[in-house]
């Protein structure tokens, strides 16, 4: 640790941490943006966040319009209900991760997903575990100031256990802006570029979150959900 501390100071850089150490610049950084997604308070009793609304999946030249209601602790499982705008419940398919694997649920039949997409599934649900915030204060937690992109929004590059390092971008008031990150690819074969684009705000029990959330996979349109209602809970 004083090793690090002294390149810190010898080559000047402001962003340099390690786990368990984070620059003034840094905490001040994120101190603001825990403050504008509602407070430390507010967001330590959304232990489990869930969220109705509507989206839309972005395959190939068409685009599937969806139902969702889903479920999430972040970093520990996650629980999505999906059916067809047009056809009603009678399309229910659900998504179920945890910690011992992965299924799909359509029917009553319940199916375990494969061991890739599993892996695919759990980064992609701990985005929103990077998004709750408070988790970037673990001393287990690398948290790394970046330059400020071409619109000067300033931005953390984290590297969380649980979840695939991330770049977080915030506007001007500390909220999110964007994300960046790399996800193993469903399949197993190599890794996707991701960018999360957040936009609007909903209110769930004092915290604010984004009210709509796309996904861009290699540049291309991906995933847009849209927030109808969102209800994080302490249990």
């Amino acid at each position: 640790m004083r090793v690090v501390g002294l390149l810190c100071v010898v080559l000047g850089l402001a962003g340099c941490v390690s786990a368990g150490a984070v620059s003034q610049s840094t905490s001040a950084l994120l101190d603001r943006a825990i403050d504008a997604a509602g407070g430390e308070t507010a967001l330590r009793n959304a232990r489990v966040l869930a969220w109705e609304g509507e989206a839309t999946v972005f395959a190939g030249d068409r685009t599937i319009e969806l139902e969702v209601a889903s479920e999430v602790v972040p970093f520990e499982r996650a629980r999505s209900d999906s059916w067809l705008r047009s056809a009603g419940r009678s399309t229910l398919r659900t998504l179920e991760i945890d910690a011992t694997g992965g299924w799909v649920v359509r029917d009553g039949a319940r199916t375990p997903m494969e061991p890739s997409a599993v892996v695919h599934e759990r980064a992609q649900y701990a985005v929103y575990g990077l998004m709750r915030l408070l988790d970037l204060r673990d001393p287990a937690v690398a948290v790394e100031l970046l330059p400020a992109d071409a619109a000067g929004r300033r931005g953390l590059r984290v590297q969380h256990p649980g979840a695939p390092a991330a770049d977080l971008y915030f506007d001007p008031t500390g909220r999110l802006a964007y994300l960046l990150d790399r996800v193993p690819a469903p399949d197993g074969k190599g890794e996707i570029a991701q960018r999360f684009e957040f936009e609007g705000s909903i209110d769930g029990a004092g915290v604010h979150w984004p009210r709509t959330i796309r996904i861009l996979q290699e540049a291309r349109p991906y995933f847009e959900l849209r927030l109808r209602r969102f209800m994080p809970r302490n249990r």
